[in-house]
């Protein structure tokens, strides 16, 4: 069975997968792939690494038990995708098929979280999160369907219990971006068979940013959009959600870079 390594956002929770794991035990053995997901240092309790070095070597090898295998699609969210393009472009996950969807990347020199976590204010970051009344516009705002009172509650607390949150505010910065830069430019042909997914509900992040990106790398990435998505798929619409990595996954995602 294929396997699809989930690399998760900022504040990543098991809760936001919970949805999608129901549907994938309904279908019991025609489940159409195993989904697996990285244990990051910082998250849902775990120690803080002690920087951003520190980070991605651990989830580089967090990593490593799965993409040793041949079967395998990559699959990154929001911040989790800038984190998957790293190991990618440092060669430390090797070149699987890689999916990027509502991808947080170079945008993340505009931001206004990243930019006020680098002027200092990172710890008010976790507290805005857990303020009943801005949970409460986050969910009007960011889901296409509201959420179960326990998802959402594991939502939230995905960020309580993310130890590392401020700290990727502040590491994911003109810093990261160049090194990056400089590391594609050695080796441009580490950043090939990937594929962009938008929602074409999503109100965190649109395909604008991607413009960034682009110019930063001198590449181009096929894009696909589906109408109906927000920025969580994986909770709003699971069943469809399933259904196209399934079809994805199935044929290899075999999507080289236009460059």
């Amino acid at each position: 069975m294929r396997v699809v390594l989930f690399f998760g956002g900022n504040g990543h929770s098991s809760a936001r997968l919970a949805n999608v794991r129901a549907v994938l035990d309904r279908m019991g053995p025609s489940a159409p792939f195993e989904l697996a997901t990285l244990a990051y240092p910082g998250f849902e309790g775990r120690p803080s690494a002690a920087g951003r070095e520190a980070f991605l070597d651990a989830c580089a090898d967090a990593a490593s038990g799965v993409i040793a295998r041949d079967d395998v699609l990559v699959y990154a969210t929001g911040i989790g995708a800038l984190f998957a393009v790293t190991l990618r472009a440092q060669r430390r996950i090797a070149a699987h098929p890689l999916i990027l969807q509502g991808p947080v990347l170079w945008g993340l020199e505009h931001r206004w979280m990243p930019r006020i976590a680098r002027a200092g204010l990172a710890p008010v970051i976790p507290r805005l999160l857990a303020w009943p009344a801005f949970q409460r516009d986050f969910v009007r705002r960011h889901f296409v369907e509201t959420p179960g009172p326990e998802v959402r509650s594991g939502f939230f607390a995905g960020y309580a219990q993310c130890a590392a949150s401020a700290d990727l505010f502040r590491w994911c910065g003109p810093s990261w971006l160049r090194d990056v830069e400089r590391t594609v430019a050695r080796d441009p042909g580490t950043l090939e068979c990937i594929e962009l997914w938008w929602g074409g509900r999503d109100r965190v992040v649109d395909p604008s940013e991607l413009r960034w990106t682009e110019r930063a790398l001198g590449m181009r990435w096929l894009e696909r959009t589906f109408a109906a998505w927000g920025h969580y798929p994986m909770i709003d619409d699971p069943e469809g959600w399933v259904r196209a990595v399934a079809t994805t996954a199935s044929v290899g995602a075999a999507v080289r870079i236009d460059r």
